[in-house]
């Protein structure tokens, strides 16, 4: 079976983290006639003052001294001001390197407090394909027992294999569907309205066996009190009110070390229900925040006081954002500056909404088609990957490549190849193969 290269850089992201941490324990040091300083992940938030730029003779001798009005330099190409020396590094284009300072803090004390990732995708991640194995992978480091936010419907909620979810009788909301300004939509830009007769059960995964839920928290919204019934373990019944709450609200749930729940609401009124959300009280948790369709320019949509009480809740450290499948296409030639500037506006929203959370914009991944007869790379990955680069940039984020973490050119159709296959045969999707091996 071909070695799964995607998970193997997963790994190798982790390990560079790892790494960076690390090196901020070696004290500065001589070797030879250099000098080698000690390097601080976190100097940026110690109460010291910013290192000075050295400028070299060869600029100085550029610059005009006798001229008083000050320009501001045009930015060096991304390739050139931010050069990735190897394939699946993570590239930093924060001023001062330190676009994950919040993220690397948080994981210190993850023995003592949630660390929650939001990872936004498209497809591509759905039914936590790729997120799920990110997740465990992460778990398994730094603690933490569940899936995080699940939506309380899904239309792929029957291939998820993270969490047994059925549902039944909800009217769904979202930023790629039907909308109304009486539904805000929440944090994973889905919203749903109870119908006659509505039920959601969750049960934990099929492996490993007897696996049971810590605890369980359910997200609404709603203008009046409203009454709340769920069937624990099939036994227990609880009958509930729900205070009213017109901004998003979180309630714990009487669910204890419970191998399943059953809820459904009787009188839904104005209720607005979001999704539960599964986790401890501490550890890492990754929440897939997943929409079939979504560009990533759809996020501009959702209502920063929503997202802000969200927030509120969940309070994340990382925020992923893997998008552009759903731009590209085989014939299209544009070198998508309409989808940067977009997408800028977008990332600079999510950075003032989610203020302590770093920020990660995960580049497209391959894609192949019918190229004169041959199923290759599509010429159009090249420049979007170009264009998120751009992004990343002008945002001042972190960017990590994709497209080379998963083997470069036509790597999807290797995927798609392997045995057992890691990719679908429309040579876009990953299968649950992926992260397994």
């Amino acid at each position: 079976m071909q070695a799964n290269q995607l998970q193997k850089s997963l790994w190798l992201l982790v390990l560079v983290i790892a790494a960076l941490l690390l090196s901020s324990l070696v004290p500065s040091f001589h070797l030879g006639t250099w000098d080698i300083k000690k390097i601080d992940l976190l100097a940026d938030i110690k109460n010291e003052p910013l290192p000075v730029s050295k400028v070299s003779p060869t600029d100085s001798a550029k610059t005009d001294t006798t001229t008083i009005v000050k320009t501001k330099p045009k930015p060096k190409p991304v390739v050139e001001a931010f050069p990735c020396p190897t394939k699946n590094c993570l590239q930093d284009f924060s001023p001062n390197k330190s676009a994950l300072k919040n993220f690397f803090r948080a994981l210190k004390q993850s023995n003592r407090r949630q660390v929650r990732i939001a990872f936004y995708g498209d497809s591509f991640i759905e039914g936590d394909v790729l997120c799920g194995s990110f997740r465990d992978t992460l778990q398994e480091l730094y603690g933490g027992r569940g899936v995080g936010f699940v939506p309380v419907a899904s239309e792929v909620a029957q291939y998820r294999t993270s969490i047994q979810h059925t549902y039944s009788n909800w009217e769904a909301y979202s930023l790629v569907g039907k909308q109304s300004p009486q539904v805000p939509l929440g944090i994973s830009g889905h919203a749903f309205i109870p119908l006659p007769e509505n039920e959601a059960a969750f049960k934990p995964p099929r492996k490993p066996a007897n696996k049971k839920f810590d605890r369980i928290s359910l997200f609404y919204s709603s203008k009046t009190k409203t009454p709340l019934q769920y069937v624990v373990n099939d036994t227990i019944t609880v009958t509930d009110t729900l205070p009213a709450s017109p901004l998003a609200n979180q309630v714990m749930l009487q669910t204890q070390q419970a191998a399943s729940v059953r809820l459904s609401f009787t009188h839904p009124d104005s209720v607005v229900v979001y999704g539960l959300n599964f986790d401890t009280k501490t550890g890492l948790f990754v929440d897939n925040l997943a929409m079939r369709g979504n560009s990533g320019i759809g996020l501009y949509g959702l209502d920063s006081a929503c997202l802000t009480q969200f927030n509120h809740y969940l309070d994340y450290k990382l925020i992923l954002l893997q998008y552009g499948l759903n731009v590209v296409t085989e014939t299209d030639s544009t070198n998508y500056t309409w989808y940067e500037t977009r997408m800028v506006k977008v990332i600079n929203r999510i950075k003032k909404v989610f203020p302590n959370a770093s920020i990660v914009l995960i580049g497209i991944s391959d894609r192949a088609g019918n190229q004169n007869g041959k199923i290759l790379t599509i010429p159009a990955i090249a420049r979007m990957r170009a264009a998120q680069r751009k992004i990343a940039q002008r945002t001042q984020i972190a960017y990590w490549d994709l497209f080379e973490a998963m083997g470069g050119e036509n790597s999807i159709v290797k995927f798609a190849e392997a045995k057992p296959p890691l990719a679908a045969k429309d040579f876009t999707h990953l299968t649950f193969w992926v992260g397994a091996g």
